[in-house]
Parts: C-alpha cells; sequence; structure tokens
C-alpha cells in the first residue's frame, strides 16, 4: 500500500510540472520580454579583479586547451544551480579555486551583464572531457523572479549570438540530436558523453522555459546580422575581445639569431610552443620525451619560459619541474593508468613534479618522469 500511495504521489507530482498551460504560454512572453530588456555587456574578469585589488589567477596561460579543429564548433549552455549567486560573486570564486575545484568556464552571465573569465580563443573544463576542446561555455547565474530571468537570458542569448558571429558559426539547436551549434549540458551528457549533468533544464522549467525557447531567442539576436538593436551594440563589434591596451609597451622585434646553446633537456610534460610575448604560437605541441637544445632562459609576465628556438619558448616547469612533499605513501603509474612495478615512494619524501596535472581515465596524476605518474591525492 505504501509503494502505490508513493507512486501516485509521484504521479501527481510529474502530472503538475508537466501539464501547467500557464507556463507554455510564459515560454513566448518571456522572450517577448527579454527583448524589450537592454544588454548589460561585457565586463572583462582580469580588467575587474585589477579595479578590485585582487589577483587574477590566468586558466587559460596555465591549462591551454586548443580547439580539436581549431576554433570552437559552438556554446555550451550551463546554469549555476547556486540560487541568488551572482555572475561577481562566482566569478570571484572560480578565478580563486579553479585549481581546487578542476573546473572552469568562459563567462557567468546574470541579470545585470555578462563577465567573460578567459578567452573564448581557448578551451575551458566545463562539460566533461569530450566537449571542452570543442565548445565555448557559458554559465547562467539563477535568478529568484521572472523579471530578472527574463533579464538573465536575454544578456545570455545576445552574448551567445555574438560569439556565433566571431566565430562564423550558425545557430543550430543541437539538443534534440546532438548535432549543431548551440548545446544544453544536459545534451552534452546524453549525446557525447564524460558528464553526466542535465543543467540548464531544470531551471529553465522552473519558469516555464526551455531549451527551445532559448534557441530562438539566440536566433532572434544573430538574425539581426550587424544591425544595430535595441541593445545598443552592433552584432559585428567585437564584443567578447578585450579592448585595446593603448598603455601597452611596443613588442620589440623578434631576434632571428640564436644565442649559444646552453645544454640539452629531457620533456617531461607534453608542452605547447609561446613566442617571446607569452602568446601560445601554432607549432604542434612538444611531447614528453622530447630532447630538447636549450638557448637560455627568459621571464614573460612573470613566469619562466626555456628557448628552444627563434622566437620559440616552452613553460620551464615541463622541464625543470618543482620540488612536492608527499603526504602519503605513492605508486607509480604509466600513461595508461596501470601501477609500475609494486615499489612505492613514501611519505614525507620530497619529490620533483613537472608541469601541471593530467587526466588518465579520469583520475587525476602529476608526471614526475618520462611515462610515469603519481596520483594527485599522495601530495594533499
Amino acid at each position: 500500500m505504501k509503494k502505490l500511495i508513493a507512486a501516485l504521489a509521484l504521479g501527481a507530482s510529474i502530472a503538475t510540472v508537466a501539464a501547467p498551460e500557464s507556463l507554455v504560454v510564459q515560454a513566448s512572453t518571456i522572450n517577448d520580454t527579454a527583448k524589450q530588456n537592454s544588454y548589460g555587456g561585457v565586463t572583462y574578469l582580469d580588467q575587474m579583479l585589477a579595479q578590485e585589488g585582487v589577483q587574477y589567477n590566468d586558466f587559460s596561460s596555465a591549462n591551454p586547451i586548443n580547439y580539436r579543429n581549431g576554433k570552437p564548433e559552438g556554446v555550451v549552455i550551463h546554469e549555476t544551480a547556486t540560487p541568488n549567486a551572482t555572475a561577481h560573486n562566482e566569478a570571484i570564486y572560480f578565478n580563486r579555486e579553479w585549481m581546487n575545484i578542476y573546473a572552469y568556464v568562459h563567462a557567468f552571465v546574470d541579470k545585470t551583464g555578462v563577465i567573460q573569465m578567459t578567452s573564448p580563443d581557448y578551451g575551458v573544463w566545463g562539460a566533461g572531457p569530450v566537449a571542452n576542446n570543442r565548445f565555448v561555455q557559458v554559465e547562467l547565474c539563477e535568478e529568484n523572479n521572472l523579471a530578472d530571468f527574463a533579464k538573465g537570458v536575454n544578456n545570455d542569448a545576445i552574448y551567445v549570438a555574438q560569439i556565433l558571429h566571431r566565430y562564423n558559426l550558425v545557430p543550430d539547436n543541437a539538443v534534440h540530436d546532438g548535432q549543431g551549434t548551440i548545446w544544453s549540458h544536459h545534451a552534452v551528457s546524453t549525446f557525447l558523453g564524460g558528464t553526466d549533468h542535465t543543467d540548464p533544464d531544470g531551471y529553465f522549467a522552473k519558469w516555464g522555459y526551455s531549451m527551445d525557447d532559448f534557441f530562438d531567442l539566440v536566433k532572434y539576436y544573430y538574425d539581426q546580422g550587424s544591425s544595430t538593436t535595441n541593445t545598443g551594440i552592433a552584432a559585428s563589434d567585437p564584443v567578447v575581445t578585450k579592448p585595446v591596451e593603448t598603455n601597452k609597451p611596443t613588442k620589440k622585434p623578434v631576434s632571428t639569431i640564436l644565442p649559444k646553446p646552453v645544454g640539452t633537456k629531457i620533456l617531461i610534460h607534453n608542452a605547447l610552443v609561446y613566442d617571446e610575448n607569452g602568446v601560445a604560437t601554432k607549432l604542434p605541441t612538444k611531447k614528453a620525451g622530447t630532447k630538447l637544445t636549450i638557448y637560455g632562459n627568459q621571464t614573460i609576465k612573470k613566469r619562466k619560459y626555456l628557448q628552444i628556438g627563434i622566437n620559440q619558448y616552452v613553460v620551464a616547469s615541463n622541464v625543470e619541474g618543482k620540488l612536492q612533499r608527499l603526504s602519503h605513501n605513492a605508486f607509480i603509474y604509466d600513461g595508461t593508468g596501470q601501477r609500475i612495478g609494486t615499489g612505492k615512494l613514501y611519505r614525507g619524501n620530497y619529490v620533483r613534479t613537472y608541469g601541471g596535472r593530467v587526466k588518465i581515465k579520469g583520475r587525476k596524476y602529476y608526471p614526475i618522469d618520462v611515462n610515469q605518474f603519481i596520483k594527485v591525492g599522495n601530495f594533499k
């Protein structure tokens, strides 16, 4: 009898969620209301933090994720699941904690506007390993009333439309067939895997809204092309790129003569190749185990690099590493996650790790030598 009562109660609750006719009518009304709002614009996190006297922890410099096709293939829509937390709240938290929570997105959006965390030219840690090197990822903050919800989705839709224009992508709803340029996190879970989240469906449903409705709003702004709308911003404006800094020093000319080599070293962690301004080049990633000829070192943007060619540099930590103290006994694993031998490294000893953390079959490791890894948890 208890099971029957529970089943009936569950059926009633499902019917209540699925049925309200007023909410079905409301969805189109929300988009109409959204279009009456002005765009809140984009605030760039590094500039915002500089004004507040907070250190900017540059995610993309520490974790450059190149898109598999050289540019984004679309946008993933998330929601934060933290009621009443503003885009500012979320931006501050993720700037401080991304290296501990292993999560990051390109932008947070709320009723007031957009805070862009990092350039959408590189991937982030937002929707699992399959999606992270494919899509720009945007988090919508939860609002507590319908009017503010409409403002939030309006800002979100405009920002997404401008991202699509920036990368010459056409709006195409992917939530039903896993093909397209506009994805929900739920669609990524369903069609690509590597994650099990279902946002923003639940949050949207709370307001009688859906990803189909959001797609319609994005397409509305996208179709305006380069014409100026009530947002006050032309769709062709470089909204998602940082403004030019007029006080930036002029780049020095690149030397075409290599200095005398200072030695050779083995690369322990895969490494991107940068130019002398600290900008990632299009040269192939250097693989762990590669023997590098070193022509000296240089500090670029407060970070040490080793010169390996004319205007070619790798981050020094991928070669030189740093000492870390083990807090647990640790086994050594290979690049497939298989344990190497039965020996272990004992807690209290210091081990040299190289570059950033790497993932092997969902677990996080530090490289300690070519094809040798120790679990990150052993250092906590």
